[in-house]
């Protein structure tokens, strides 16, 4: 098999991936990548408890008893507000929803003032977090009224806040739903006090919901990540199962039931989520409904005697980015969150390597220049083995245009010849297949670790602003397209003039795609040209002396 032909076949099929990648995925968002929530668990701490509490008897949730409406709440609705150091959220009195969050260390776009809004209320754009309790005729779902103390709290200095909304029901069951915020932190806790005031036992459970309008299909020329639902689920039989589905599957979910899981709707850079008490057994659905896609998780409801009072099953609510360093301290599972397409087992390694390498440099271009040059280290023999390949193949090329030349339109001759010449010259055109190959799934989870990367977003490196956006001046694509150019002159000329003239037209092809990548993605590719033709310079020049020796 010709080398050439080869570097062909992967030339295109790059091309062929990185057209998919682009048109292919159905859902994207929009230019500032909308919003997003995440959860953690933290168990329900019963130690707190005083001691005249009866202990609750759990039962399975029927969902026939949660409420199927979502009606969301309206600007017009009273709501408190919440600041921290990371977080500033509006909690609606409206059935205590999250109707609005912005992440006060994200700008929403590069060196605005607004901050980047995930949650929110506006029209044909909403995105909520909502929660209630079940059965609804006698407690509050999403629609009903709280009441709040203060309208705005601040975190300051504090440990911990906790804002307490209350509602008052007309059989004496007082209900308390607190909010939990903590410095330093995306996550929200949850957990209601249900006072029974009443002279009957109570059931009470709890669910918690995302909620958002429709997303739009991008159409812009920049890669496009997935946007959809996602939920996790521990059985028996599996360790943990992820599984995600665009905004047009969610109607064909089936109902799911775990202990220790959660729900959550990702995109590009940001994702919510909510996680119940991993100790409980959650029962998650998803669907559509009056134009918006719906995740809901399903607590077990308890049961609380006259004159008792219970703290049900707490859930934890996550709303920012997909930090590496926060998902890996968070729920089980939850970094799956970060979209690696079909090669996670390569690209998590990959990522996680390279934020260790930036623990060290603190520059994130270095760190991935530093990380390119590791690859090439590692998979030096085998490119070594290729580019020797290649070396022998340049050095045959004129006796190889010469039988060409002797036997003209006989190709049983030529290739009879061809092969007399490999053998006597001891080169094999089809021993860097294997190792261009084996390169192959490292090379492209590189390219989604880098793209999914929230740490790039608004990072500068030398005269770029931003790693995460387009080189604004266009050099770095022009310098990946000429080194492209530059090794191709390294290799062989291809025998097939058809061959010679789209070889030549690739770095054209590839310079347009790079012209609106992320900067980062192209530095990457850009080093490992460059590395790659100072390799293949030494290893010709050394193999050529060995020859000639």
């Amino acid at each position: 098999m010709d080398n050439q032909k080869l570097f062909l076949v992967i030339a295109i099929g790059l091309t062929v991936f990185l057209l998919w990648d682009q048109w292919e995925i159905k859902q994207t968002t929009d230019a500032n990548g909308n919003t997003v929530t995440q959860t953690s668990i933290t168990a329900l701490d019963t130690s707190s408890e005083s001691s005249d509490i009866p202990s609750t008897a759990l039962s399975s949730a029927p969902a026939s008893d949660v409420p199927t409406s979502t009606t969301a709440a309206t600007s017009q609705s009273a709501y408190t507000t919440i600041t921290t150091d990371l977080l500033t959220v509006e909690i609606s009195h409206r059935g205590g929803t999250i109707q609005s969050a912005y992440l006060n260390d994200y700008d929403n776009e590069f060196n605005s003032d607004a901050k980047f809004q995930l949650l929110s209320n506006l029209d044909g754009n909403t995105f909520h977090a909502q929660s209630g309790l079940y059965p609804t005729e006698h407690l509050p779902d999403e629609h009903a009224e709280f009441s709040s103390a203060k309208q705005n709290y601040f975190l300051g200095s504090n440990s911990e806040l906790i804002v307490p909304l209350t509602w008052q029901g007309e059989n004496g069951v007082t209900i308390t739903k607190n909010y939990h915020f903590k410095p330093d932190s995306y996550t929200i806790g949850l957990d209601y006090v249900v006072t029974n005031n009443s002279d009957s036992q109570q059931e009470a459970g709890t669910y918690t919901r995302l909620s958002r309008s429709a997303v739009e299909s991008g159409s812009s020329l920049m890669m496009q990540n997935f946007a959809g639902g996602a939920i996790y689920i521990k059985n028996a039989e599996d360790d943990g199962v992820f599984e995600k589905f665009d905004f047009d599957e969610f109607d064909e979910q089936p109902e799911t039931t775990s202990t220790g899981g959660w729900a959550a709707m990702i995109q590009h850079y940001f994702f919510a989520a909510w996680i119940p008490d991993a100790n409980v057994s959650s029962t998650y659905t998803a669907k559509t409904e009056q134009g918006k896609f719906i995740l809901t998780t399903i607590n077990p409801r308890v049961f609380i005697a006259p004159g008792a009072q219970a703290v049900l099953a707490s859930s934890e609510l996550y709303i920012g980015p997909k930090e590496h360093i926060r998902l890996e301290n968070l729920a089980e599972g939850l970094d799956r969150t970060v979209d690696y397409s079909f090669l996670y087992i390569f690209a998590k390694p990959l990522s996680t390597y390279l934020h260790w390498i930036y623990s060290f440099i603190a520059s994130w271009g270095f760190a991935i220049i530093a990380v390119t040059l590791t690859i090439k280290l590692a998979f030096y023999k085998l490119s070594e083995k290729s580019y020797r390949s290649m070396a022998g193949m340049r050095k045959l090329a004129p006796r190889l245009a010469k039988i060409k030349e002797t036997y003209g339109d006989d190709k049983q001759k030529i290739g009879k010849k061809t092969m007399e010449l490999y053998k006597k010259e001891k080169v094999n055109p089809a021993a860097g297949c294997l190792p261009i190959l084996v390169q192959i799934p490292v090379f492209i989870s590189m390219y989604w670790v880098l793209q999914e990367m929230v740490e790039l977003r608004h990072m500068s490196f030398f005269y770029l602003p931003d790693l995460s956006a387009k080189d604004p001046y266009f050099i770095m694509p022009l310098i990946m397209g000429a080194s492209m150019w530059y090794q191709q002159r390294l290799n062989p000329p291809p025998a097939d003039p058809m061959q010679a003239k789209i070889m030549m037209m690739l770095p054209i092809v590839f310079t347009v795609f790079f012209l609106f990548f992320p900067a980062g993605l192209v530095l990457y590719w850009v080093t490992n040209n460059l590395l790659s033709i100072a390799q293949q310079m030494f290893i010709n020049k050394r193999y050529g002396e060995k020859k000639e020796a």
